[in-house]
C-alpha cells in the first residue's frame, strides 16, 4: 500500500510509515524523501500531465478532467485510461486530482 502525508509519498501501510517514494510540491513530483528535495520527474499544469523539470515544459503523457484520466495530450483529449479513483494514494484524497495521478504514474506505477 502506498501513502501520503506532508508531501511525501511513501510505501507503508499508515500514513508517513515506509520508505519515501518520493515527494509532491508545487505540481512538480520528484524523487526525494522530503518535500521540493530530489529529481524532478515529471510535471502537472492546467490538468496535463507532462514528464518535464518546471511547470508547463517536457512531453504531455495524459490529463485529467472531470475525475476521468485520458491519454492525450491537451485537457479532455484522448482514449480513457480510469478515474481518479483507479490511482487513489492513501492520504493524498484532499490533493488535486491531477497531482494524485501524477504521483501514481511517477512514483507508483507508469501507466500512462
Amino acid at each position: 500500500m502506498v501513502n501520503f502525508k506532508d508531501g511525501v509519498i511513501r510505501d507503508g501501510n499508515l500514513p508517513g510509515s515506509g520508505s519515501a517514494l518520493g515527494n509532491v510540491k508545487d505540481s512538480i513530483i520528484r524523487n526525494g524523501s522530503s518535500r521540493g528535495s530530489g529529481s524532478p520527474l515529471g510535471n502537472v499544469k492546467d490538468g496535463v500531465i507532462r514528464t518535464g523539470s518546471s511547470l508547463g515544459a517536457g512531453s504531455a503523457i495524459g490529463n485529467v478532467k472531470d475525475g476521468v484520466v485520458r491519454n492525450g495530450s491537451s485537457r479532455g483529449s484522448g482514449s480513457i485510461v480510469g478515474k481518479v479513483s483507479d490511482y487513489a494514494i492513501k492520504g493524498m484524497e484532499r490533493e488535486r486530482d491531477d497531482e494524485i495521478v501524477a504521483a501514481y504514474h511517477f512514483l507508483v506505477k507508469k501507466f500512462l
